[in-house]
């Protein structure tokens, strides 16, 4: 070849890293949505989990808290309002605390409500005294239904969601399924909840109880269930002259003052310090063929708080979710409750080990800790359909 020849054409090598950044950007763009609102989740699972990293700090709002009140059919409504600031029309969510005396001040949900509003939701957090007093029953549907109708007209007039935590769970699905509340209902988030109290309590009482195909759980329940078995009736169980002594030493029990609840049944006859000593020594068993027969005796009590076939007025999407391991209201009972929820409505069933009743595991595995990120990615999503809807 002479020194004169043409050189042949280079051919110019792609640069690979930008290609991959060009492909990622194109992907993320793509995708946005769904990453967006995964990348929320995992800041707010940082921030209920109280970890001070760079996830807990992402998409974070300020907010206030106000204290309010507001009446309906059932009286009048205590409730803390969690507002985010600098927000023009913020989604809103009602969350409802599960049976424990604090209720709407119990340190779990009041740092729930405040990392939901930190992620920029305004969450309303009522008082429901009858579920703080260990009671379900169907007032609270009420209470429920009348919370989501507050938020609504202090949200602007756009749909609310609503999540419930164990029993509330189930009463807030039949507060979405009533005609006076559904239309203030877009979506409902069960976690731990009911779907027949009967087949709960029965399983309280009896240690087993079935998913729908016929399988048996016999997960061991939980002492704390059948103590509130009893407390629902104490007259059942103890004299009349003893009933209103052994409800306070139930109660104390309950809230885990055991020294207390003792020295509240010393005021007890002969024969009901002795039933109480039971109780005081765990002594289940003595207990069990006057529960079977208590539960029979108040089925249709059972029934009204139920939402086993009684969700086909729903409208709103549902989402559910129940720690496998969860020995006060079996998880069992979500596969249940999504038989009931009505076709078209049902957005997603999670049986997680990352969840004990109402609370998140310590240390869940990878897999676990990712598929409760996608349940509460779609749960902000839906409260974002509303606001989007709004604007």
């Amino acid at each position: 070849m002479s020194a004169s020849a043409t050189p042949p054409k280079q051919t110019r090598k792609p640069n690979l890293g930008r290609v991959a950044l060009l492909a990622t950007a194109i992907l993320l763009l793509l995708l946005w949505p769904t990453a967006r609102e995964h990348f929320r989740a995992m800041s707010l699972l940082s921030r209920m989990s109280q970890q001070e990293n760079l996830l807990a700090r992402m998409d974070r709002s300020q907010f206030e808290v106000r204290p309010i009140t507001f009446d309906s059919t059932s009286g009048t409504i205590r409730a803390q309002l969690y507002v985010p600031e600098g927000i023009s029309h913020p989604s809103a969510m009602v969350v409802v605390h599960g049976l424990h005396q604090l209720g709407m001040e119990e340190p779990r949900l009041v740092n729930f409500a405040k990392s939901l509003a930190e992620t920029g939701i305004e969450v309303l957090t009522p008082q429901v005294d009858a579920i703080a007093d260990y009671r379900v029953v169907p007032e609270s549907i009420d209470v429920i239904g009348a919370s989501a109708q507050q938020l609504v007209r202090l949200a602007g007039g756009q749909q609310v969601g609503v999540l419930g935590l164990s029993f509330a769970g189930g009463l807030s699905l039949m507060a979405a399924a009533d005609p006076r509340y559904a239309d203030s209902i877009s979506f409902v988030a069960a976690v731990g909840a009911q779907d027949d109290v009967q087949r709960v309590e029965h399983y309280l009482v009896e240690g087993e109880t079935r998913w729908p195909d016929g399988r048996l759980l016999s997960t061991p329940p939980h002492e704390y269930g059948w103590l509130i078995l009893i407390y629902s009736h104490p007259e059942d169980f103890f004299a009349p002259q003893d009933v209103a002594g052994a409800r306070d030493s139930l109660r104390l029990l309950l809230h885990e003052n055991v020294d207390q609840a003792k020295i509240a049944a010393q005021s007890l006859s002969p024969d009901g310090r002795r039933l109480m000593n039971s109780i005081f020594d765990h002594h289940r068993e003595a207990f069990r063929q006057k529960l079977e027969a208590d539960l029979d005796g108040h089925a249709a009590e059972a029934v009204a708080v139920s939402p086993h076939r009684r969700l086909q007025g729903i409208k709103a999407r549902v989402l559910l979710v129940h720690g496998e391991g969860d020995d006060v209201i079996p998880p069992s009972e979500t596969e249940w409750l999504a038989k009931d929820v009505p076709r078209g409505h049902l957005q997603k069933v999670l049986i997680s080990r990352a969840i004990s009743h109402v609370s998140l595991e310590q240390k869940p595995g990878w897999r676990d800790q990712f598929a409760v990120i996608d349940w509460i990615a779609i749960m902000l999503s839906d409260a974002d359909q509303e606001r989007a809807a709004a604007q």
